[in-house]
């Protein structure tokens, strides 16, 4: 019994206590001791320690471990990380990504090496990964498709320096060009395949594709073809037009596509009738509808419904109920080819707007954006004033893109504008020539800055030399003086003129001080102050009144102007109107004493997707001595480029002795003017154009002399041909004058051409 009570003491002993004993021994041998760091060069120790999940003291722990493993490989300083247990030690050996010494693009002949380097995300000074590189052969491979290069290739070499660095060479073959061969449209009855061809942006490879980089096969670009043709269609009667499909079909050489699209025009529609309901009793529909551009019986077009909708919540926002969305109800009538259009204005959730987030202004200050945004912070949302800010931005001509959007926000009934920009290219430095038949050779040189420091101001320094002209001419301008709406103008010049039309020449010296600001949305003033001095140098057999006025003047004018401009595009406008009239005063100092006032106005309607541009405009003017005559270098002179069809100053009042243009003190044009495409691809950037000009040009108050003067109204018509080319503009008018008097004289044929490096 006792022997059998001692075995069971040892047991006891064996099962409780030793486990005890053996584990606190394991414990005590897990715990670590040292964490040892190797192979680090750039990378401090406390760097490492910081992404490690142990420390000195702590047991033992392989999950920890693990963690720790994967957070030095995440920070992308390491090509190899390896944690080893010695007893009670850690050790960490480490191998450094290499430091980038430089990337070198090697083959690259069709894209610039500023072109790729901006693409890559390997940069020299950067840590090296291998994965980074093979994004980047990708991203360069994607730059090249886009080209139309689908054979080409990247290889990427990496070359091992000293102090752990790399050069990486980028080896390119660039391939050849993918072509467009041919493209062809399936089922289209209404529409040639000419027609179609000039809708969408992809253009076959002709002799002349080096005029454009369109003729280059891009599958994204399909898609966005697709989109214009359906566009195209529903804007000309075709609401159920269905692009089937665009295929690229790659020829047997590989070097070329063939471009189908398959069309399902579908029927052509009418509008039937149009109607506005309104759930807002206040708002009267029988005014909106009169102010709409759609009629019952015109061709049906998706575009028109927009611009109404646009239409409609514009003139209901100015009648107070900015809170409104308009739905368009389009229903088809049965057995008719007609579509019923009812436009419901309802009440919208109100909408505010809670931040405007500028992005993509590198250079140009926030403030200068901000100002031409017509909503605040805490404005109510509207979107005809977001679409009016984006064509205020757009004029600055500080950006190649502007996008305005909504962002919803967790705030509600707040939404966010996001304004993204890209910045272009404001200053430059000039070098340009030509010739005109107006004005003989010329040449231009200059030094301007359109955003100086950002601040949307514009210094230029210009000089222009011609056979008629020497002209140089400093300016600075501040479109935000003061921080109100004032733009704030100055210029300095010096120049002469050789007026040989009427035998004298004029040299001008003097500057001028301009400030216009907004009135409304639409409408400037603006107030100038001009002081010059002049000095007139009769030309020998100059006419007895030319040279009566021979010597020193000095002109001190104030003058004043309002300008109403609605144009779509304050540089090539489509749509819209402006309207100008200023009138001046002499008196305020100098030698002259007159009034003077001028009116302009111009109306733009554009056709069949501004493919057709019509301009009606008329000019007028009347200039009055105060007390003395009206001297020549104040008057008016029509002709040349102000009167197609007449000669340099060719119209009005001329001296019989010599026939020399003596100008006049009123004169008034009115003209039609239209451009339109000739048939030849777009991307030429051939128009063709055709005008009509009616006008006069009277009134002298010299009667000391003989000369002839008729009030008569000139007429004079003509067809021209203009060319945006790669060496500046070209153009040629071939004209008429159809009424005249005797003694004017007249041009049928006037070219120019220009350019500008």
């Amino acid at each position: 019994m006792k022997i059998l009570k001692k075995l069971k003491f040892i047991l006891v002993f064996i099962v409780y206590i030793y486990p005890i004993n053996f584990l606190y021994a394991q414990s005590s041998g897990d715990i670590i001791s040292n964490i040892i760091i190797e192979g680090n060069q750039r990378v401090e120790q406390d760097t490492i320690y910081s992404y490690l999940n142990i420390n000195n003291g702590d047991f033992f722990d392989i999950d920890k471990l693990n963690n720790s493993l994967k957070n030095l490989y995440s920070t992308g300083f390491f090509s190899d990380v390896n944690i080893i247990k010695n007893n009670s030690e850690i050790i960490v050996q480490v191998i450094e990504n290499p430091i980038i010494n430089r990337v070198v693009f090697e083959g690259n002949k069709k894209i610039e090496d500023d072109v790729l380097q901006a693409e890559v995300s390997v940069k020299s000074r950067n840590l090296f990964t291998r994965s980074k590189i093979q994004e980047d052969v990708q991203r360069i491979l994607s730059l090249y498709k886009n080209e139309g290069r689908l054979s080409s290739t990247v290889k990427p070499n990496i070359i091992s320096l000293n102090q752990n660095r790399v050069d990486i060479i980028f080896e390119i073959d660039e391939g050849e060009n993918t072509i467009i061969n041919s493209i062809t449209f399936n089922g289209n009855k209404e529409f040639s395949d000419r027609r179609l061809r000039d809708v969408i942006i992809t253009r076959q490879t002709r002799w002349y594709s080096i005029l454009s980089a369109n003729d280059k096969y891009d599958p994204q670009q399909l898609q966005v073809d697709e989109n214009l043709l359906r566009k195209f269609y529903k804007d000309n009667g075709f609401a159920d037009v269905d692009i089937k499909s665009a295929v690229a079909q790659l020829d047997r050489e590989k070097n070329g596509f063939n471009i189908i699209f398959t069309i399902d025009e579908g029927n052509e529609y009418q509008y039937g009738e149009i109607i506005i309901v309104s759930n807002i009793p206040e708002i009267d529909t029988n005014s909106l509808l009169a102010e709409l551009k759609i009629n019952k019986g015109d061709i049906y077009s998706a575009s028109k419904i927009e611009k109404s909708i646009n239409i409609i919540n514009k003139l209901v926002n100015e009648k107070g109920f900015p809170f409104t969305e308009t739905i368009p109800e389009v229903d088809r009538i049965d057995n008719k080819n007609e579509l019923t259009v009812l436009f419901r204005i309802n009440q919208a959730e109100k909408k505010y707007v809670n931040r405007i987030i500028i992005r993509g202004n590198e250079r140009t200050l926030d403030k200068i954006i901000r100002r031409n945004i017509r909503l605040a912070e805490g404005d109510a949302y509207v979107p005809s004033l977001l679409a009016r800010s984006k064509t205020l931005i757009s004029n600055l001509g500080f950006f190649s893109r502007v996008n305005l959007t909504e962002a919803s926000t967790n705030k509600e009934g707040y939404s966010d504008i996001m304004v993204d920009l890209q910045e272009t290219s404001t200053g430059e430095l000039s070098f340009g020539g030509g010739y005109s038949s107006q004005v003989g050779g010329l040449i231009n040189l200059g030094v301007s800055e359109r955003n100086f420091l950002g601040k949307g101001q514009k210094i230029s320094l210009q000089s222009k030399f011609s056979e008629r002209e020497a002209d140089y001419t400093a300016s600075f301008s501040e479109p935000f003086f003061l921080n109100r709406d004032l733009y704030a103008s100055t210029n300095l010049y010096n120049n002469k003129i050789d007026y040989k039309e009427s035998s004298y020449e004029l040299e001008r010296q003097g500057f001028n001080l301009t400030g216009n600001f907004s009135t409304s949305e639409y409408v400037r003033q603006s107030v100038r102050y001009g002081l010059e001095s002049r000095n007139l140098l009769p030309r020998t057999g100059a006419s007895a009144s030319i040279i009566a006025e021979k010597g020193e003047t000095v002109l001190s004018e104030i003058s004043t102007s309002i300008n109403i401009d609605t144009t779509d595009n304050n540089q090539l406008p489509t749509e819209g109107y402006t309207f100008s009239i200023a009138s001046a005063f002499a008196g305020l100092g100098g030698d002259k004493d007159f009034l003077r006032i001028n009116n302009n106005g111009n109306y733009y309607h554009s056709f069949n997707d501004q493919s057709i541009i019509i301009n009606f405009e008329y000019t007028a003017g009347v200039i009055m001595g105060l007390g003395q005559d009206i001297l020549i270098s104040d008057r008016y002179f029509l002709g040349g480029n102000s009167f197609r069809g007449f000669d340099q100053s060719g119209v009005g009042p001329r001296d019989t002795n010599n026939t020399d243009s003596l100008g006049g003190n009123l004169f008034y044009t009115t003209s039609i003017k239209t451009s339109f495409g000739v048939g030849l691809p777009p991307e030429l950037g051939i128009k063709a154009n055709w005008f009509a000009t009616a006008g006069s040009l009277t009134g002298v108050d010299k009667s000391t002399v003989s000369y002839k003067d008729d009030s008569s109204i000139r007429l004079s018509s003509g067809v021209g041909l203009s060319w945006n080319s790669p060496f500046g503009p070209i153009s040629i008018i071939f004209s008429q004058a159809l009424l005249k008097e005797d003694y004017d004289k007249t041009e049928s044929v006037s070219f120019g051409i220009g350019t500008k490096f």
